[in-house]
């Protein structure tokens, strides 16, 4: 298990100081977020060897590319398909096996067949060069988009290659939608690649709020136990 530091959440700063702070603070990982303003589509295209020897001189390793796609709107879908495919085959150069995706809004209950046809076209596509590359999807819980929910994310993994595609549990998202910890691992364990781990909570007009990790929706100590006696 690598533990990483997430850029985004270093959005403030540049890809180099964002590197060097990672490393700094501790981390021995860092997961890059791929898009502006740090591993965008322009640089991983002229220059990722630049920032492959960044990340390796400051002593860290690459846990994933972390993607943001939209891959539910058929009128830019050829070019996030392209995208993805891009990152995955920058994959071995960062050396990791692992890249973070989105599948794109709207939410769950918001979808139609034509929504979830579409993320299947896609699987269609990018899941043979990610088994050809050495490469696991994971896709991400996230709030208003299709895998927003237990059930929408166990959608997403029925009916795709286990050893290709699983998830990036993100416990905090889901707990936004009332998923309870322990049932997302139970559910999850052999599926879930990847972790996100925040805390927050949801107001009254349902805005999300991100707050220190010991301070939200979910007690991660206390979680800790019922999934240890579990």
């Amino acid at each position: 298990m690598k533990i990483s530091l997430f850029s985004q959440s270093l959005f403030a700063f540049d890809l180099s100081k964002a590197i060097a702070i990672t490393a700094k603070i501790g981390f021995p990982a860092i997961e890059l977020a791929c898009t502006s303003p740090h591993f965008n589509l322009k640089i991983a295209r002229r220059e990722p060897e630049r920032i492959a020897d960044q990340i390796q001189q400051a002593g860290l390793e690459v846990s994933a590319l972390s993607l943001f796609n939209i891959f539910t709107d058929p009128s830019c879908l050829e070019e996030q398909i392209e995208t993805a495919i891009t990152y995955i085959r920058l994959a071995p150069l960062f050396k990791t096996k692992l890249l973070k995706l989105t599948p794109g809004p709207p939410s769950s209950a918001e979808a139609n067949e034509g929504h979830w046809q579409s993320l299947v076209n896609t699987l269609k596509k990018i899941v043979p060069i990610a088994k050809d590359v050495g490469v696991r999807l994971a896709f991400e819980t996230h709030m208003r988009q299709l895998t927003d929910t237990l059930i929408s994310s166990q959608q997403l993994i029925k009916n795709s290659p286990s050893d290709t595609v699983g998830l990036t549990v993100d416990f905090l998202n889901l707990a936004f939608a009332g998923e309870k910890m322990t049932e997302v691992v139970h559910v999850f364990k052999k599926r879930m690649y990847h972790t996100h781990i925040k805390n927050g909570y949801v107001d009254s007009k349902g805005g999300w709020h991100f707050q220190s990790l010991d301070n939200g929706l979910i007690d991660y100590k206390v979680q800790k136990m019922s999934l240890q006696k579990g």
